[in-house]
């Protein structure tokens, strides 16, 4: 038997090995993900969310990087990689193998959307690259730059594109400073899973032609994306902005304040707010406050002003006084205490889902679909655990499996 028996073998098979029932708005939409790290699979995520069947395919005993970035680990995986893989089925392939990429083909063929990640000489290098013409699917490609630039052949990492957007150079209080949390490629795949779902509605309509449309995001395109009113600030007021720390570049007060356990960030968005605020806390504003363009001006003398009473009383009585006002505020917390929080705890964001190293507490989706909130219909996968069960539903016979994923195959 040889590659031609698998070939022939997936021809007469479905081209998709069926999934869970379909729910949600992307019931029954088809997702191959050939990503890996972060940004393509959170724009998996996003569509898994939204109810689409993705299929993760991943190198054999290696997966993707992420299962690696620890610690923290649960089970054989990084809590890196559980973050952002869940809801999707995980197939073991050596895509330099014949064998391995003729599975990948015949998942491309009967696809919706197509995500990918590779340096464009990888794809090529691997014989990838033709998939995109031989299918209707949506194409998904996220790069470190778009390729309408020098640069989009180059590799691309989150906080590079934090770096040469500006970002990290408005960030921070005395040094350049990233975000927490990787933005850049987060934004990058919401962009992606937009790009996805335009891509469908497109086909929907007929528009495309033979092929599906080909997204590209970067995620230096991404990042410079997020800047918004800064680069606004800086390209109509002629003045590069710098590090402004907790500061609002155009507000005030807008910010976290001292109180006698933890900061409290109060934020008032128009004079209406701020007079309210004054009120409730018993502080007599000064002249130059009475408009935000003053209180930007004077911030200084206004942040000493709000934290000598602030630091009088907890955060949380402030807090309610305030909510009590509609005077917008809120607790700084940690992560520890975020599954506490009695929004969260309502709303079902943070949910619970079985795993086989023990229960896993996931962030769920962020949106609400005819009042209800996308449920995580599977655990994040074991690296390969559902190679064997798709390899048999697309078809291939037992001696066929074992070609095509090695002795080391799950």
């Amino acid at each position: 038997m040889g590659t031609s028996d698998v070939e022939r073998a997936l021809a007469d098979g479905p081209g998709w090995p069926a999934g869970l029932a379909p729910v949600g708005p992307l019931g029954g939409v088809r997702v191959l993900d050939l990503s890996r790290v972060l940004a393509g699979p959170y724009c998996c995520m996003v569509l898994a969310d939204l109810g689409a069947d993705v299929l993760k395919i991943e190198r054999p005993e290696v997966g993707d990087d992420t299962r690696h970035w620890g610690p923290p680990f649960h089970g054989a995986d990084a809590a890196y990689f559980l973050s952002v893989n869940r809801d999707r089925r995980s197939v073991a392939l050596d895509l330099t193998t014949a064998a391995g990429r003729a599975v990948v083909r015949r998942l491309a063929s009967a696809a919706d959307v197509v995500v990918e990640n590779f340096l464009p000489r990888h794809l090529e290098a691997l014989g990838l690259a033709a998939l995109r013409s031989g299918t209707c699917a949506v194409w998904v490609s996220v790069r470190g730059a778009g390729g309408d630039g020098p640069d989009g052949d180059d590799p691309g990492y989150d906080v590079m594109a934090q770096a040469r957007s500006g970002l990290m150079s408005v960030t921070g209080t005395h040094e350049p400073t990233k975000v927490g949390v990787a933005v850049a490629d987060v934004v990058a795949g919401l962009y992606a899973a937009v790009g996805a779902v335009a891509g469908l509605a497109a086909r929907r309509r007929g528009a495309g032609g033979d092929t599906g449309l080909h997204v590209e995001v970067g995620l230096l395109e991404a990042a410079v994306s997020m800047l918004v009113n800064q680069a606004a600030n800086a390209w109509v007021g002629d003045e590069v902005p710098t590090f402004r720390g907790n500061d609002h570049p155009n507000l005030a007060p807008y910010g976290p304040v001292p109180c006698a356990d933890r900061p409290l960030v109060v934020g008032a968005g128009n004079d209406r707010q701020f007079a309210e605020l004054c009120a409730r806390i018993g502080l007599e504003p000064r002249p130059e406050w009475a408009t935000n363009s003053g209180r930007v001006a004077s911030r200084e003398a206004l942040a000493a002003a709000l934290a000598d009473v602030f630091v009088q009383r907890p955060a949380g009585e402030w807090a309610q006084l305030l909510g009590q006002a509609g005077v917008p505020c809120a607790v700084v917390s940690d992560l520890a205490s975020l599954p506490l929080d009695p929004q969260l705890m309502a709303n079902g964001q943070v949910q619970d889902v079985d795993h086989p190293a023990g229960p896993l507490r996931v962030v769920g989706s962020p949106l609400r679909l005819d009042e209800e909130r996308p449920r995580v219909r599977r655990a994040p996968p074991l690296l390969g655990e559902h190679t064997h069960e798709v390899l048999q539903a697309l078809g291939l016979p037992p001696a066929l499996i074992e070609e095509v994923v090695g002795a080391d195959g799950r």
